[in-house]
């Protein structure tokens, strides 16, 4: 393992000109208002060490259901229990404001020399479609696949989308891209990559109608999403949606702490859900015969106000329950066994119905059901999901109490419709991981990055599946060092440790093949310089990452490490005076042993002062490229 070193030497890097404009439009796009991933810049180092900001997406629509645009700050009045808060950052996110991109005539990259700069524009935030197999009806899943087939064929260009699917077991088959191929190939069950299966017989051995199995669904890609920068979107397309929302008095403490938690995550990862009922229009629903209305519950009921949607979603008390001990309408909750499930209308299509109006309100997203052109459905998610206003506040009461704190967003234009978030719990984010917390994850490599990810900010970043991320620019080159060689009893034991060698709830570590082969990588990185923020003159702020993963998203081996000066790299020279030292191009240079059989390598670069993060996942195995005879800054 080689440490990262930083080089003092002018950067005469071929090909920086890419970087350096690249890093320049970045900047650019950061300091305005139309970019589709950025956060507020004057709260990116606030946020975690000085002052708690909450943040709140706000869709606006007009009478129509169209996306409103040309808002301002002096337009929305906030509250949070009933105070008025100050807004202290205001931006609208348009879908059709492209991001940076490398141009058309930019030169291209040697083999293996890959920037984290997209080839075409982004557009919008990010969308995960969960397809979750486990609460759709067999006959309903080859309708929902060949519409979401027509959708991926015409989704706007540089839209990203990721896709899970919950059957047997939730899997990530399709990490964030703009490519359609990628997208479709995922759906493909010729596919001999992970696919969605092409039919779940299955469902009601796995969960059908389970809402704890479904709030677990919800939480990890919560935790999936949590730390990535921006909006995200969440289609999850099922027949059924059982969910809790608030736990009630009554319920066990293990389950409030359930319901908390698939709420926190979801808040955190800025998350949106945006259920869509594949059933399409039902002749004959469940429950018409008791007097029940798809959106209204039933007849003894007294209407919903004036410009609802639906649903009748109770404001949790400050205990988070239900006010009253009393179950409300749409999600209340009864024991069967020891199943929690979602009563409402006793498993009827109208109490369904109301389910996905609640968490689509609490959430800051929108339901769609009784409607058969699903691709109509998904094309209006993504426009919907795209077209937002972000604003931020910092509470008035600064507490770190655990309370749930409930937010209003109101607007001076009485025709218009708002969707947001409606509440979060003030948990202090920095407070450190509960050692159950810690005892639960290691049952779990996907839990584990969670947690992790509370400890080391990077780790978002570096997720199988995660986005390219271009906050902070660089440029990477990956080498393979020699041959293939077996691995050595020290690499054996280091690599067992990693997530992806533990299986299920087994914590002790896998026995890996002694004939092992491992391939060296030799991972050399370039920064711009002016993008780095220096406080201390005497260090770097820079950490670099990289971390392999085998087909199924497990993790192979990783390497954490923070730039260190080394004065051996300028021999014979005097010490020279910190401001003469900054080159235009920073450089590092790590190693790592992977597995052969690595499908991809995801490098990440942080600056710790500001908490920008630049990151990319490179497929394995590299192209053959002319042996290496001279240094990456050539």
């Amino acid at each position: 393992m080689m440490g990262c070193h930083r080089l003092f030497r002018p950067g005469n890097l071929v090909g920086v000109l890419v970087l350096a404009w690249a890093a320049l439009l970045a900047a650019q796009t950061n300091s305005n208002q139309s970019g589709s991933q950025k956060r507020p810049e004057s709260g990116v180092l606030v946020l975690k060490q000085k002052v708690r900001r909450v943040l709140v997406d706000i869709v606006v629509r007009d009478s129509n259901g169209k996306p409103v645009h040309g808002l301002t700050a002096k337009d929305f009045s906030v509250t949070e229990d009933g105070r008025s808060q100050n807004v202290v950052s205001f931006e609208e996110y348009k879908l059709d404001a492209p991001s940076i991109a490398l141009p058309p005539n930019a030169p291209s990259q040697k083999p293996n020399v890959f920037v984290n700069v997209p080839k075409a524009a982004e557009r919008g935030p990010l969308y995960v479609i969960l397809y979750d197999m486990v609460n759709m009806e067999v006959e309903d899943q080859i309708t929902a696949r060949q519409q979401v087939l027509k959708f991926i064929r015409g989704k706007p260009a540089g839209t990203r989308f990721a896709i899970y699917v919950f059957s047997d077991e939730l899997r990530l088959v399709q990490g964030f891209t703009d490519d359609r191929d990628s997208l479709f190939a995922a759906l493909d069950p010729h596919n001999p990559k992970p696919h969605v299966p092409q039919s779940f017989l299955l469902s009601r051995n796995y969960g059908y109608g389970d809402a704890i199995s479904t709030m677990h669904v919800l939480t990890r890609i919560g935790e999936f999403l949590e730390g990535l920068p921006g909006r995200k979107n969440l289609i999850w397309m099922a027949g059924t949606f059982p969910v809790a929302l608030y736990p009630h008095e009554g319920d066990p403490q293990d389950l409030r702490d359930d319901i908390r938690r698939e709420l926190n995550e979801l808040a955190r990862a800025q998350a949106a859900v945006y259920p869509v009922n594949i059933r399409g229009v039902v002749l004959n629903p469940e429950g018409a015969l008791t007097g029940l209305t798809p959106y209204g519950g039933s007849a003894s009921v007294e209407p919903l106000p004036q410009g609802s949607t639906g649903g009748g979603l109770a404001t949790p008390a400050a205990n988070g329950t239900t006010p009253g001990g009393s179950p409300d309408r749409s999600t209340a909750a009864m024991r069967t066994g020891s199943n929690l499930q979602t009563s409402g209308a006793s498993g009827s299509l109208a109490s369904d119905y109301m389910v996905e109006n609640d968490i689509a309100t609490a959430t800051g997203g929108k339901a769609f059901h009784s409607d058969n052109d699903l691709n109509a459905a998904l094309t209006e998610v993504t426009e919907d999901g795209g077209n937002y206003y972000l604003l931020s506040y910092a509470p008035t009461n600064p507490r770190y109490n655990g309370s749930l704190r409930k937010i209003h967003v109101g607007l001076d234009k009485s025709a218009y419709q708002l969707a947001y978030r409606r509440f979060y719990y003030a948990d202090d984010p920095d407070a450190p991981v509960s050692r159950r917390a810690k005892k639960e994850a290691g049952d779990d490599a996907s839990e584990q990055v969670a947690v992790n990810a509370q400890e080391r900010p990077l780790y978002a970043s570096l997720e199988y599946g995660a986005p390219l991320v271009h906050q902070l620019i660089f440029k990477v080159r990956l080498h393979a060092v020699g041959p293939p060689a077996q691995a050595t009893p020290e690499q054996l034991e280091k690599l067992a440790q990693q997530p992806g060698f533990v299986r299920g709830k087994n914590k002790n570590p896998a026995k890996l093949p002694k004939d092992l082969q491992l391939q060296k990588y030799a991972i050399y990185y370039g920064v711009v310089s002016k993008q780095v923020h220096l406080t201390d003159k005497r260090s770097i702020p820079l950490e670099f990452a990289a971390v392999a993963f085998d087909s199924e998203g497990r993790v192979l081996n990783g390497i954490f490490e923070q730039a260190a000066e080394d004065e051996s790299l300028r021999p014979g020279q005097p010490p020279q005076p910190a401001e003469s030292r900054e080159p235009d191009v920073y450089r590092a240079m790590q190693e790592l042993d992977v597995p052969v059989g690595a499908t991809s390598i995801r490098v990440a670069v942080r600056d710790l002062s500001t908490d920008r993060t630049g990151a990319m996942e490179i497929p394995l195995p590299l192209p053959s490229e002319p042996s290496l005879s001279k240094s990456v800054s050539e």
